[in-house]
């Protein structure tokens, strides 16, 4: 009996519907990673880059309503100043890629890169001191800068001049404008960053009130160093860079 039994189940199993489970991809960016999984809580994440190597990221869902940000580099005020991290994104200095900190911390310019070209990403930011630990991470907009690639594309290129850039905001020291031309400057001995004395006289004309000479803010801190600027407060005051796109959740 149990010889005539096996083939006929094999013969009633080929006749149903095949059922294919669904795979998600695998994320590229916290925005994807956001979209596939439905996870909305700060925090850690693995991703995966062009060679489809996992590695974790800090995740921000929660710091700017309708954007998620995935984290590109975190460096206190001490590490800034190093010659090493004093170059634009173009130059690949990665540091801690495998434990994502704040002080010392950038990725590779490949998996930067890659992160940008996702169809998720269109915006970068820089913030101050981001609280790992608070829920939101951010508990408002003072020293803060956000702008589209669509405004600025050469993220990964160096430049010896300035470029006029439309943000989408800045805040530096408590003074502010939205949607205003602000000079940026990146080259291959300067981390892309706002020189706040050109910005008083060139592009949109940005004004800081107590500007003194060759103060430099977001990320290059090579000049003087304003303790009002609360990236350049103390030297474990971190200064934290962005890639990160709309939510359509």
């Amino acid at each position: 009996m149990a010889k005539y039994f096996i083939p006929v189940l094999l013969a009633i199993f080929s006749l149903l519907p095949i059922v294919k489970l669904a795979v998600l991809p695998k994320p590229i960016t916290c925005a994807s990673l956001r979209s596939q999984y439905k996870v909305s809580r700060n925090g850690y994440y693995s991703l995966y880059d062009s060679t489809n190597q996992p590695y974790l990221v800090f995740c921000d869902f929660q710091s700017d309503p309708g954007f998620t940000w995935t984290l590109i580099e975190s460096l206190s005020l001490t590490h800034a100043k190093l010659s090493k991290f004093r170059k634009s994104f173009q130059y690949n200095v990665p540091s801690n890629e495998c434990t994502p900190n704040w002080s010392n911390y950038r990725l590779s310019t490949a998996r930067m890169v890659a992160i940008k070209n996702a169809a998720s990403s269109t915006h970068f930011r820089a913030t101050c001191n981001f609280n790992k630990d608070s829920e939101k991470g951010r508990q408002n907009y003072r020293d803060y800068l956000r702008a589209s690639f669509c405004a600025y594309s050469l993220l990964f290129q160096s430049k010896n001049t300035h470029t006029c850039v439309e943000v989408d905001y800045i805040n530096v020291r408590g003074t502010s404008c939205s949607k205003c031309s602000i000079p940026f400057y990146n080259s291959a001995g300067w981390h892309l960053h706002i020189n706040i004395p050109y910005s008083k006289t060139r592009c949109g004309r940005f004004n800081v009130p107590d500007t003194v000479t060759h103060e430099n803010t977001f990320g290059h801190y090579g000049g003087v160093i304003k303790s009002q600027f609360s990236c350049t407060e103390s030297n474990s005051a971190t200064t934290n860079w962005w890639i990160g796109g709309a939510i359509f959740d």
